[in-house]
Parts: structure tokens; C-alpha cells; sequence
């Protein structure tokens, strides 16, 4: 594995614990998915330095894509039911 991907992945896990900290921490929900949001897009980065670190970048690059259609419906679903929560206690 090139040195300059293993930093790269270490770098971006790091960054992923620290977004953990804001989904655990969050002082509102809308801070707690957006901490997600961005567990979500790094962990499609992450797939596709890992694709390229092991040469098999067209799987993970479709298990990618698939993860970023799932985590894209996923945060709308918790999007709008937290919204419809909220007006609801109005």
C-alpha cells in the first residue's frame, strides 16, 4: 500500500472520530445529522482510497455509489421526520 493512502486514510478516519463526536454531542438534532451527513461522505471517500490502496477501484467505486444513494435517502428520511416532529410539539 503507497504511503501517501495510508496517511490519507488515517487522516480522513481521524476526521470521521471527530464527526462522531459532534453526532454523540450535537447541541440539536439538525448538528447530530449534519455530524452523520459528514460520516457519510467520508466513508464514501474512504471507500474509494481504499479501492485504489488494494486495485480493485471499479468495485468499490460501485459500493460507493451505492452507499452514497443509501446515505442520501437516509438523511432525507431523518430530515423530515425530525421536521415533522418538531412542528408537531408547536
Amino acid at each position: 500500500m503507497n504511503s501517501f493512502l495510508l496517511g490519507l486514510i488515517l487522516a480522513l478516519t481521524f476526521t470521521m472520530l471527530l464527526s462522531l463526536y459532534r453526532v454523540f454531542k450535537g447541541p440539536t438534532v439538525w448538528d447530530r445529522l449534519s455530524g452523520l451527513g459528514l460520516i457519510g461522505t467520508k466513508t464514501i471517500v474512504l471507500l474509494i482510497l481504499l479501492g485504489f490502496s488494494v486495485g480493485r477501484e471499479t468495485i468499490y467505486i460501485d459500493i460507493a455509489l451505492s452507499y452514497a444513494l443509501i446515505s442520501f435517502i437516509g438523511s432525507l428520511a431523518l430530515a423530515k421526520y425530525f421536521e415533522a416532529k418538531e412542528t408537531d410539539e408547536l
